[in-house]
């Protein structure tokens, strides 16, 4: 759930991670156009994570705003990473297409999975064991950690385990005499692995269940809050920024 030092840290993140993805675009669009959009992606980032912060119930809603955070940074982020890599390869011609391609990895494994993961726990029913198990319709609470992937295939290796060997590749590239191109290539393709492991094994599968908590929500016409809401409620409260941003129902 959410932590005190992220009322601050979420919003001003989002903004920063808009002006790194503008650099990315600087040989596209030159600094001044370039800066500006980042600033505009930040801005859409840091009001995203300033509603989680200060507004989410942490139910279904927080969960698809999360992922539109996710995709909202991830997206533009490998998409300029590939149209960095067709321009240093002096493949201009590939540049559309090689920011699509970057753009479609992102989104792709995050909305496949999610529409796998919704389309399950729709043939179960809404007294499925996924309901049975996650949900207290009674009290109108979620089960802590109901809307995250716990249930989704993981891979063999841990994220510790693939950041180690992300680390040490451009270091083994460079021993070897790889260039500069080269090192950029290994590193999209690295990137592009953890966002499609990233969508597929995390954010797709929350994503889909909370697309199926929304629609259970509209037929029994309940809202469900989080299990640890009113305590997080507690601890906005007690920040200085609470009065002008938080919302108290």
């Amino acid at each position: 759930m959410l932590q005190r030092s992220q009322l601050v840290a979420l919003p001003v993140s989002g903004f920063l991670l808009g002006l790194m993805v503008s650099l990315a675009y600087v040989r596209l669009m030159g600094w001044p156009w370039a800066l500006a959009a980042g600033a505009v992606l930040g801005l859409m980032l840091c009001s995203t994570a300033a509603w989680l912060a200060y507004r989410s119930d942490g139910g279904a809603r927080h969960t698809l705003a999360n992922g539109l955070l996710y995709l909202l940074g991830i997206a533009p982020l490998l998409g300029g990473a590939c149209l960095v890599l067709a321009q240093m390869t002096q493949r201009n011609d590939w540049a559309a297409l090689a920011w699509a391609a970057g753009a479609a990895t992102a989104v792709a494994p995050v909305l496949g999975s999610a529409w796998q993961t919704h389309a399950r726990l729709a043939a179960e029913g809404d007294s499925g064991p996924w309901v049975r198990k996650n949900l207290d319709l009674r009290k109108g609470v979620l089960v802590s950690g109901a809307l995250g992937a716990a249930g989704s295939p993981r891979p063999a290796m841990a994220p510790w385990q693939v950041g180690a060997l992300a680390v040490n590749l451009p270091l083994l590239w460079r021993l070897q005499g790889g260039g500069d191109t080269g090192l950029l290539a290994a590193a999209a393709l690295l990137m592009v692995v953890g966002v499609v492991w990233a969508g597929v094994a995390q954010v797709g599968p929350a994503m889909g269940a909370a697309w199926f908590v929304l629609g259970l929500e509209r037929r029994t016409g309940q809202r469900l809050h989080h299990l640890q809401w009113p305590e997080a409620q507690a601890m906005r409260r007690s920040h200085w920024l609470a009065r002008r941003f938080m919302r108290e129902s």
